[in-house]
């Protein structure tokens, strides 16, 4: 049985290696061996750890439907075991699934469980991404007001915790609320404060999005020639880091920027 579950331990982790690489046919692969042998030795955590791995696989490939099961299986493992965090990422995860099916209300139900959970155990950073979610959930459906308390509460966790891209997260989604309402100048301060954050940190890819999320303020102020400078930035970026995609979505929304210019 220790043989066996050596080898259980070590698909585990080369499932977690696949999934960040996004090899996610070998991760479903790693997960499925672990998962079986924890279940021939009655390893419960084991088999929670390794259903909620594969619940995190099909999610990334949307396949919500397979990921629910997945998510719920963990679930109800941890709480038969105690298991406290596992319980609380298990529900912030069908959560995340509630959330990409627009199921608001299952979606918040989860969110608020899953901060009320870490609240108890002391989880600071997980009651900060608690509350997070749940200011996109709120701003996803036109709800400022809680949206923006949410975000507030998260930025100040964050900053508590010194997580930097907690923060930057936080300061863009109040960047998103102002931008909605009209308010362009306090979004553009908060949107340039998360791009230096990000920059800071060296997540490119979100230094990428928030310059499209800025041309987006100024194009909805026409001021495109702000918009089409922060799109060639944007741009640039996605084609340093070979997100070709995103280059493209970029070319064509310049296509109609300068379109804009010339009328």
């Amino acid at each position: 049985i220790g043989d066996n579950l050596g080898v259980a331990h070590s698909n585990q982790s080369l499932g977690s290696v696949y999934y960040i690489r996004c090899n996610y046919i070998k991760a479903e692969e790693s997960y499925i061996q672990a998962r079986d042998i924890y279940s021939q030795s009655g390893d419960q955590l084991g088999i929670a750890q390794s259903v909620k791995g594969l619940g995190d696989v099909f999610n990334m490939c949307n396949q919500y439907s397979k990921a629910e099961g997945c998510y719920i299986q963990a679930r109800d493992i941890y709480a038969q075991i105690g298991s406290q965090l596992g319980f609380a990422q298990s529900v912030r995860s069908l959560g995340e699934i509630y959330y990409m099916q627009s199921n608001y209300p299952k979606a918040e139900e989860s969110y608020i469980q899953t901060r009320d959970i870490y609240s108890q155990i002391g989880d600071r950073y997980g009651f900060a991404q608690s509350a997070k979610s749940l200011g996109d959930l709120y701003n996803m459906q036109g709800d400022y007001s809680r949206a923006e308390k949410s975000y507030n509460h998260a930025r100040e966790i964050f900053s508590e915790i010194g997580y930097q891209l907690g923060i930057a997260h936080s300061v863009q989604g109040l960047a998103v609320i102002h931008s909605a309402q009209g308010e362009y100048a306090k979004a553009e301060e908060l949107y340039l404060e998360a791009r230096q954050i990000y920059q800071k940190i060296g997540s490119l890819r979100n230094v990428a999005n928030t310059l499209l999320l800025l041309c987006s303020l100024h194009h909805a102020q026409a001021h495109y020639g702000d918009a089409e400078r922060l799109i060639c930035e944007a741009s640039t970026l996605y084609g340093e880091l070979g997100l070709e995609e995103d280059v493209a979505r970029c070319g064509q929304a310049l296509i109609g920027i300068r379109r804009l210019m010339e009328g």
